[in-house]
């Protein structure tokens, strides 16, 4: 709408100009050919400038379209990634408060030797230190080291409780490193194997832009009208509808 809208101004002022200044030269000044093709020059100059100028102009509103797509894009991954670190850091206050009690309780018993911990229960806690640590990384844009230890997880516990945000993690690791098609697998995993767990719709969203970096509009468009069909209320649906936007859906 805003690109015809420039196209009418255009057509108008190159009409107002014919019309006006120059018509009334034409008029005024004898008629020969010389100058009436030094007029039509002069006038096919000015409208020659007067549409690179609203070319120009439609480059500048695409670009602002586009930085606001970005923007509001990295703040729904920045969003997600800062509850995430509350998660982390509520653990890990859980976890210290937690200690604190069985120390305080083996200094009050008897001389009794401590229970062992369970095996399952070392595990968990081993699973959920290596994602922390990777998940950290990730917020400090460490990304190779990042997707060592959420392969290390995923190696070590493909079936932990942490098994999505790793996958979904790994293909933003990737996503960064501009291995696209390697993040496009992971967000496809995550998608397929966890279809009900919160990082869905984002993992939706993040195959279409990795699909678009590869250049498989077709398989992008697939990604983005799933999202809406089945998560049409949520923020990243309403990102992938501005996708379809711009690529003329």
């Amino acid at each position: 709408m805003i690109r015809r809208t420039f196209r009418i101004l255009g057509i108008a002022v190159a009409g107002a100009v014919l019309s006006g200044c120059y018509g009334a030269k034409l008029v005024k000044g004898p008629v020969n050919s010389d100058h009436a093709a030094r007029v039509a020059d002069t006038l096919r100059t000015d409208q020659q400038q007067l549409l690179e100028r609203i070319q120009r102009l439609e480059d500048q509103i695409a670009r602002d379209s586009e930085e606001r797509t970005s923007f509001q894009a990295q703040t729904s991954v920045t969003l997600s990634e800062l509850d995430e670190a509350v998660r982390v850091l509520v653990s890990r206050i859980e976890d210290s408060e937690q200690l604190s009690v069985n120390r305080g309780g083996r200094g009050r018993s008897s001389g009794s030797r401590p229970s062992p911990v369970p095996p399952a229960d070392s595990l968990a806690q081993a699973a959920e230190e290596i994602y922390r640590g990777a998940y950290m990384d990730v917020t400090r844009g460490n990304y190779e080291l990042a997707a060592q230890g959420l392969q290390d997880y995923l190696a070590r516990f493909p079936e932990g409780p942490r098994a999505v945000e790793s996958h979904y993690y790994l293909g933003e690791c990737n996503y960064a490193t501009e291995r696209y098609l390697e993040a496009a697998g992971e967000f496809q995993r995550v998608v397929t194997d966890y279809p009900n767990a919160r990082l869905v719709p984002a993992a939706y969203l993040k195959m279409g832009r990795a699909y678009l970096q590869l250049e498989e509009r077709g398989l992008a468009e697939k990604a983005f009208n799933t999202l809406i069909e089945k998560h049409p209320t949520t923020e990243e649906a309403k990102q992938a509808r501005s996708a379809l936007a711009e690529l003329g859906n």
